[in-house]
């Protein structure tokens, strides 16, 4: 994820380059085949023999299909929504599906429009994806346990679109993971320093504007905040000062050592 996202800043006409949710937020060409659950429930860990997977569909409101997943644990004290990083596909993320069937949780994780097994637009836009969430909230409450408190987790961009449904949703819990601060130090995280001299990088209002601040000061349930001490994408600095801002009550930031953006759930101790 990290080599696609430097590529894209990277790879600019001139020396400057300006970016929309279009452009910024991967979209696969073509839908992929439908996922195949036989092949998921094998590579789970052998061991779980408690969690059920199923591909499960759901249509936004501009009539858009999306397709995922649900591992369902007869053990799940749980349930959880995941929403991933940038250009993370459920086809390609057998590791991480492990390391969920693992928990005594019972999760939902769809594609995102216009990535893996999920129908797109021929535009994109935040609003897009943030009805998206919402909608997939309203469907997973429907379609989970409904005795079970209801966690969000958001890995790197998903935490932008997890704090909006935590401020907009009755959630019990929020876990954000390698989380965005705002897109504009996303950006200049990204650039090489020495890039900074010859390259030069403008964002969309809407881009522009996000901040996940403004949904962390507004979140008042139990947080947890996860990071690698090597994350040089969304360092340990920009996570504390999300924490430093939440008025959560129960909340708790967690520093995960020797890891780098977006690969704490591989680690063991997680």
């Amino acid at each position: 994820m990290k080599k696609y996202i430097l590529l894209l800043l990277l790879c600019l006409s001139g020396c400057s380059a300006h970016y929309t949710t279009e452009s910024f937020i991967y979209q696969d060409k073509q839908l992929e085949q439908p996922l195949n659950i036989n092949i998921i429930q094998t590579q789970l860990h052998q061991d779980n023999l408690s969690t059920l997977v199923s591909s499960i569909n759901f249509t936004s409101n501009d009539g858009t299909q999306l397709s995922g997943i649900k591992l369902i644990n007869k053990e799940a004290v749980i349930n959880l929504i995941f929403f991933s990083a940038n250009g993370m596909k459920i086809s390609q993320s057998s590791k991480i599906l492990n390391k969920f069937s693992l928990l005594p949780v019972n999760i939902i994780w769809f594609d995102y429009r216009g990535m893996g097994v999920s129908d797109k637009k021929s535009t994109l836009s935040l609003t897009n994806l943030k009805t998206d969430a919402l909608g997939i909230f309203d469907y997973s409450k429907k379609t989970l346990p409904q005795h079970l408190p209801m966690a969000i987790h958001g890995l790197s961009m998903g935490s932008i679109i997890a704090s909006y449904v935590a401020v907009n949703k009755d959630v019990d819990a929020l876990i954000l993971d390698g989380a965005i601060s705002s897109v504009s130090t996303l950006v200049d995280n990204l650039m090489p320093t020495w890039s900074k001299a010859f390259y030069s990088v403008t964002l969309s209002v809407e881009l522009a504007e996000i901040d996940n601040s403004d949904f962390i000061k507004d979140y008042t349930k139990p947080l947890l905040l996860i990071i690698g001490a090597d994350d040089s994408i969304t360092p340990p600095a920009n996570l504390e000062q999300l924490y430093q801002l939440s008025p959560s009550q129960v909340k708790v930031l967690a520093l995960i050592s020797d890891t780098e953006h977006a690969m704490t759930m591989k680690k063991a101790k997680l």
